[in-house]
């Protein structure tokens, strides 16, 4: 019999407060994009990014997805630690 249940790396849960995290499953920390923790989310967002963040590591369990390919976010995350600043680089002086 085979097994159709592939490794997923990242899960969600809801946390105390109702608030839902997107989380590494080996560590059970939070997931990060960039220097951004994946906490306080809605259960949409979380589900979304969960999907995202697994999409291109179903099948091996050592593989991340790169910080810098992530492709294709929701339009919109909300959480508090996901404050959506613009930020524009600063021009690179020569």
């Amino acid at each position: 019999m085979s097994s159709d249940i592939h490794y997923m790396p990242y899960g969600c849960r809801a946390e105390q407060d109702g608030k839902w995290t997107v989380f590494d499953t080996v560590t059970g920390y939070p997931a990060m994009i960039g220097c951004k923790q994946l906490t306080d989310l809605t259960e949409k967002n979380a589900t979304e990014l969960m999907d995202i963040l697994n999409r291109n590591t179903v099948g091996s369990k050592w593989q991340r997805l790169p910080r810098y390919a992530i492709q294709g976010l929701p339009s919109q995350i909300t959480g508090s630690d996901l404050d959506q600043k613009t930020h524009s680089p600063s021009p690179r002086h020569q």
